[in-house]
């Protein structure tokens, strides 16, 4: 008897030392948490990201080239452009053939890890500059074929101008300028019109050439693949549902179907399913165009994003949602605030408290049991409308 106890003691010590020795080597919550906010607290890129003007000499849109004279530097230089680089015209998305050539425009530029500039990861017309950086310019005077206005950071510049004047002191305008003077003058209606133009011809281009996205994740054997649609498509990629037939630009053309549409930051993912054979062609990485049934038009200018009466599972996944659909709306200047221009889920939260108070406050919303409907409409009329643009302080 005794035997038979020593062998069940000795059976038994092996056991318990492997648990106390996972139970040792289980996670500490406060280890992880501080791992993850090193990690966050060294995420502030853009804020290191060159901004320069430029004159826009030449543009080359089957190479994804631009020519520029940056200024202050002594000549001229071609520049290619990232895949997925952001072109802003009028306030709005466009393409190379929108810029205006000859005209001054603004770019950020891509570095490498030594910090030199390789390329270009965000083009924009002078007039969308403005909208990006404000709300336009105040006309300060005009006098002798002088016109003199406030740039966006209240420092006057002066431009010659050989039109009519109706501007008063301190009116809100918006100039696209060439070399010295004056290309362009709109105040805040002609601004509109110009952008629902160019929202127009944007919608035109969608319709016939797809939205622009990059294959994340191709997986053959399975027969689905992860698409990640850039920044642009944001309100036509999140009006996509589960079971719309969709259509990949390819030689020759590959149809799909949406399998499910997750917002993720700036982006949208969709996942869709693709026969086998389909995909054998494509990789992750590869740019890709997606066609679609259009959506009404007033998916792109409604006041709620169009998936936002959509259920969603929980209520993180209510939050994380809120996150990726609006813009950050703290009071950090100097053009280097990620959240502003690339949606409140790009938030450092280490460096700025906007995104841990919105989790905080989109959390007590739904406890009270509002819809994200009611959620949104109380934030907006909250926060006023650079919560729900691309927008940057200067």
């Amino acid at each position: 008897m005794a035997g038979r106890f020593l062998l069940f003691s000795l059976l038994l010590l092996p056991h318990t030392s492997a648990a106390q020795d996972i139970e040792k080597k289980q996670p500490d919550d406060k280890k992880i948490a501080a791992k993850i906010k090193e990690v966050a607290g060294s995420a502030e890129f853009l804020r290191a990201v060159p901004k320069h003007f430029a004159t826009l000499l030449a543009v080359d849109a089957k190479r994804h080239e631009v020519t520029l004279h940056i200024e202050g530097e002594a000549k001229p230089k071609v520049w290619p452009l990232v895949a997925d680089a952001e072109i802003k015209v009028a306030g709005w998305w466009g393409r190379l053939a929108d810029l205006p050539l000859k005209g001054r425009v603004w770019v950020w530029m891509k570095i490498d890890r030594k910090k030199q500039p390789v390329a270009i990861s965000m083009i924009a017309d002078e007039i969308s500059q403005q909208h990006i950086n404000g709300s336009g310019l105040k006309f300060e005077g005009y006098q002798d074929g002088k016109f003199t206005h406030l740039t966006v950071k209240g420092k006057p510049r002066t431009l010659a101008w050989d039109s009519k004047v109706q501007c008063k002191k301190g009116d809100l305008i918006y100039l696209q300028t060439e070399g010295g003077r004056i290309r362009e003058l709109l105040d805040p209606s002609a601004f509109e019109r110009r952008q629902k133009e160019q929202k127009a011809r944007q919608r035109a281009r969608w319709e016939k050439e797809g939205l622009p996205g990059t294959a994340a994740f191709v997986h053959t054997f399975s027969g689905e693949m992860d698409l990640m649609l850039d920044h642009e498509t944001m309100r036509w990629a999140r009006s996509l549902e589960k079971g719309d037939t969709v259509t990949l630009a390819t030689t020759p053309p590959t149809k799909a179907v949406v399998k499910s549409v997750a917002a993720w930051r700036e982006r949208t993912q969709v996942r869709l399913v693709v026969r086998s054979i389909d995909l054998a062609d494509l990789a992750a990485g590869q740019r890709l165009f997606l066609l679609r049934t259009p959506p009404a038009e007033e998916v792109d200018s409604a006041p709620f994003p169009p998936d936002i009466d959509r259920t969603r599972a929980s209520k993180q996944e209510r939050i994380d949602w809120f996150l990726a659909n609006i813009y950050c709306t703290c009071k950090i200047a100097g053009d280097g605030c990620t959240g502003h221009f690339y949606t409140l889920a790009s938030c450092n939260p280490n460096a700025c408290g906007m995104p841990l108070t919105m989790r905080k406050l989109l959390d007590d919303k739904i406890e009270e049991g509002k819809t994200d409907r009611v959620i949104y409409e109380e934030l907006t009329d909250r926060y006023g409308p650079t919560l729900t643009r691309p927008h940057l302080l200067p």
